[in-house]
């Protein structure tokens, strides 16, 4: 990819001082990582190299902004109160020069899995847009989102937001593309199958199984917190072996129940069936998440044509009646 910014330097004013924002980002990327040597391997710096930044930006905004030991590092007061509007404005650096930016190849974009609803949208995408140049790479159960993203893995990831630790690396973008009702299936010969819900209170003891092994990662501890919260038990043993061995697990009762996103393509086997979850609706929260240095117009081209009616945000109309991880909600509430 063209357009790297990571080590350029411009300059702005910050409260009167002249500071580069080469400087500021060593500040921001080291402060999220309170680690000197993976900070310095971000910016591709040795460890001399960004001390050295980090002393130039103490002098001249004449405070401290790390406490140093043998053993941590940690922000210092001052620096605890410089993150957030020095992240801040690196983000609106980021933004104003991939305004002007452009990409040597096309977009490449991760959907995480083939049976999963975004390479779906994407397809759309390129039915209602096919001047679109992407790329397409599915991470699975493997993936590091932000650690591909900034090693150009791919330059867009769809995935939970949630997933990623806090605090919000500030040199990634995020936008809310869907919010996908999680649902039941079930044996058509389950007494279960009879209904159209089911309420999450009526699962506790029932034999819940989803397959960890190679299953990605935002999934399983998606269904973690939905577990640990409603007192719902899952088995993750196993592995899906393709959809349709995950499907025939369920249709001949070697296992009774599982989860299911209902934005997936249905299962093509009519001996099961899928059921809504109720009281609440757990909901799969997709976000398309990419560096700030892609240019958003290009981002923006691929989400319109994906959802066919711009930038999409979601209409919760009670979000008391859907249920999300804390990271997720926290998130979305920012976000729409």
């Amino acid at each position: 990819m063209s357009g790297a910014i990571d080590n350029r330097w411009l300059s702005f004013t910050m409260g009167g001082v002249d500071v580069d924002t080469a400087l500021l980002r060593a500040f921001v990327l080291t402060a999220e990582e309170l680690h000197f040597g993976r900070a310095a391997e971000r910016l591709h710096l040795s460890q001399q190299a960004l001390s050295k930044r980090i002393a130039r930006l103490e002098a001249l905004l004449g405070v401290r902004l790390f406490e140093r030991t043998n053993r941590r590092v940690v922000l210092s007061a001052a620096g605890i109160r410089l993150l957030p509007p020095a992240g801040d404005a690196l983000s609106q650096v980021d933004a104003a020069l991939a305004v002007v930016g452009t990409l040597d190849g096309p977009l490449t974009v991760d959907v995480l899995n083939e049976h999963l609803p975004p390479l779906r949208m994407v397809h759309q995408a390129i039915d209602r847009d096919p001047a679109l140049r992407l790329r397409v790479t599915m991470g699975k159960g493997g993936r590091d989102v932000v650690a591909d993203l900034r090693n150009g893995v791919f330059d867009l990831a769809f995935g939970r937001a949630g997933a990623i630790p806090a605090p919000w690396p500030a040199d990634v973008a995020r936008a809310i593309l869907m919010l996908e009702p999680v649902g039941l299936l079930v044996s058509a010969d389950d007494p279960l199958a009879r209904r159209d819900t089911v309420t999450l209170a009526e699962l506790r003891g029932v034999p819940l199984w989803f397959p960890g092994v190679a299953t990605p990662a935002e999934w399983v501890g998606y269904l973690d917190e939905l577990g640990a919260e409603f007192g719902v038990d899952i088995d993750y043993s196993g592995s899906t072996m393709g959809f349709e061995h995950f499907v025939s697990r369920i249709a001949t009762g070697v296992h009774r129940a599982t989860f299911l996103g209902t934005a997936m393509a249905p299962p093509p086997d009519d001996r099961v069936r899928t059921l809504g979850i109720v009281g609440p609706t757990p909901v799969f929260p997709w976000w398309a998440m990419w560096r700030r240095r892609v240019p958003r117009h290009q981002v923006h081209r691929l989400l319109a044509a994906m959802t066919g009616d711009g930038v999409p945000t979601p209409a919760v109309p009670d979000r008391d009646r859907i249920w999300l991880p804390a990271r997720d909600r926290a998130y979305l509430a920012e976000d729409t």
